[in-house]
This record gives C-alpha cells, structure tokens and sequence, in this order.
C-alpha cells in the first residue's frame, strides 16, 4: 500500500497516510479537523536499487528525461 500525502484546504494541515490504491479524496478527512475538503499532493518518492552500496536513490529534481 502507497503512503498518499494531502493537504487540509481548512486548517492547512499536512498529512500522510497509507492507503490503499484505489482510495479517493473523498474517501479521506483531515485528521486535525475532521473537514472533507483536502487535496492530494504531489511528493517524491525513493526506491531500493539492490546495491549494498547504494541503499536508496531517490528521483532528481529535475525529473525524468530520455528518448522516446
């Protein structure tokens, strides 16, 4: 399951929660204000690569590129 995190569009409170995918906004509320209006941010995310060496990479700020 996916750690989504939301904003809180009342009380400006940032929250994570793990969740399963097929999930909705409207399935979720703040846990400060119990209000239904929130909205699904946008955050990076971090990935294993198997390597001893290099435990966890995560993805660079400017985003993918690559050829089509």
């Amino acid at each position: 399951m996916p750690i989504y995190e939301y904003e809180c569009l009342v009380c400006k409170e940032r929250f994570s929660l793990l969740q399963n995918m097929g999930c909705s906004e409207r399935e979720t509320a703040c846990p400060n204000c119990s209000s239904a209006d929130i909205r699904k941010l946008i955050s990076s995310f971090c990935c294993s690569s198997g390597s001893e060496k290099n435990v966890a990479t995560s993805l660079p700020s400017g985003g993918f590129s690559g050829s089509g």
